[in-house]
């Protein structure tokens, strides 16, 4: 799907969702049109803005972006692979952008008579300081999708991998039902179904996630006195351990020293696996993947439905895969996807959607027949 609009050189999407959602979001308090239609002129310049932030920190980080305005707010997907530090950079980037733009708005209104001023002026000015602070408070939460979710994420991964990703569930689903009594008290109804869905998300992903590996932290390295080389019946540390080359012959003598030092090993062997750094749990992208597209979350879909389709090439992931690059308009994937080995993989249903969907493309188009064609033989094979 093409852009919109561009902004700096970043391709945008706004979904009619979005709208929708900001007229519901604001008909409480902003009932007359003409403060209604400011609250809609506010909440698309300062998500735009936002996203905006999350875009330059791809941009930053020698990644192109994408940005798509939708029934939930807003995504900016990048398009190369980020470490975990890195992704929390631009994690914070979204809010500190729109934190910015409130400081200004509030110090200008401190310094200035712009503060003093009633009606649509001082109403604008109250706006984007709830949009930008508020908001931006709001979305540092620990609860995935949110910024502030994904920014504690990538900094535990950062530090400890992935095992502690049924911990981050957790947390999530924690402060999603915190919010939802927040909302049942102040009866703020938007924000009440956010939460929910933020916690049925979080908990269908903790449900999707493998159990936890227990992890203890490595012992210290030990120092190691200089190795000398072994005689004739004498077997170094390192074979002890099992760390050093085999012999290039067994030897009778060698053979009687290895069953002396049998129960020396045996008693060894509990401490030296106790000293080992457990692996790190596994995760499910493709689960994830799925939950985020079912959700309306193409944007952040994407990635982790590439990883899975990496690992593991099937006409399902590669059908899921397809869905998520159709919807986010990401027709350059999605071409390398096609003229990609993986190919093979993808189904005729898929290709059939990549047609019904892009067929003004003449290049996806043309590849879709190709792929159509080099599959026509097998099916005649299994008729």
């Amino acid at each position: 799907m093409r852009p919109h609009f561009h902004v700096d050189g970043f391709p945008v999407r706004v979904h009619p969702l979005f709208f929708l959602t900001t007229l519901a979001t604001g008909w409480d308090f902003a009932s007359e049109l003409g403060s209604l239609a400011l609250w809609v002129v506010v909440v698309f310049a300062s998500v735009l803005l936002h996203e905006l932030g999350h875009a330059w920190a791809y941009r930053r980080f020698g990644s192109t972006a994408s940005i798509s305005l939708h029934g939930m707010g807003g995504t900016a997907q990048g398009t190369d692979r980020l470490t975990h530090r890195q992704s929390a950079w631009v994690s914070f980037a979204g809010p500190g952008v729109g934190f910015l733009l409130g400081g200004l708005v509030w110090g200008t209104s401190v310094l200035t008579p712009l503060g003093e001023q009633g009606g649509l002026v001082g109403l604008a000015v109250r706006q984007l300081l709830w949009v930008n602070i508020g908001w931006g408070l709001f979305n540092l939460l620990p609860v995935q999708p949110l910024d502030g979710g994904n920014l504690l994420a990538s900094l535990v991964r950062a530090r400890k991998g992935y095992r502690y990703e049924r911990a981050l569930r957790v947390i999530g689903i924690i402060t999603a039902m915190g919010m939802v009594g927040l909302a049942i008290w102040q009866r703020t109804v938007w924000v009440g179904v956010m939460a929910l869905m933020f916690g049925v998300m979080n908990l269908e992903q903790l449900r999707q996630l493998p159990r936890e590996v227990p992890f203890q932290p490595a012992s210290p390295p030990r120092k190691t006195a200089t190795r000398r080389a072994s005689v004739a019946g004498a077997v170094t540390l390192d074979e002890l351990l099992g760390r050093g080359p085999p012999p290039p012959a067994a030897t009778l003598t060698e053979i009687g020293a290895s069953e002396a030092m049998a129960p020396v090993l045996a008693r060894r062997a509990p401490e030296d696996t106790r000293h080992q750094e457990e692996p790190e749990a596994p995760h499910d992208p493709a689960a994830v993947g799925q939950l985020l597209l079912d959700s309306g979350l193409a944007g952040m879909a994407v990635k982790p439905l590439q990883e899975a389709f990496a690992r593991a090439p099937s006409p399902r992931a590669g059908h899921t895969l397809v869905l998520a690059l159709l919807e986010t308009g990401r027709t350059a994937e999605l071409g390398a996807l096609l003229t990609s080995p993986r190919s093979a993989h993808l189904s005729l249903e898929t290709l059939g959607a990549i047609e019904a969907r892009a067929g003004g493309d003449e290049a996806l188009t043309g590849r879709v027949t190709v792929l159509r064609r080099a599959a026509a033989p097998k099916l005649d094979e299994q008729g």
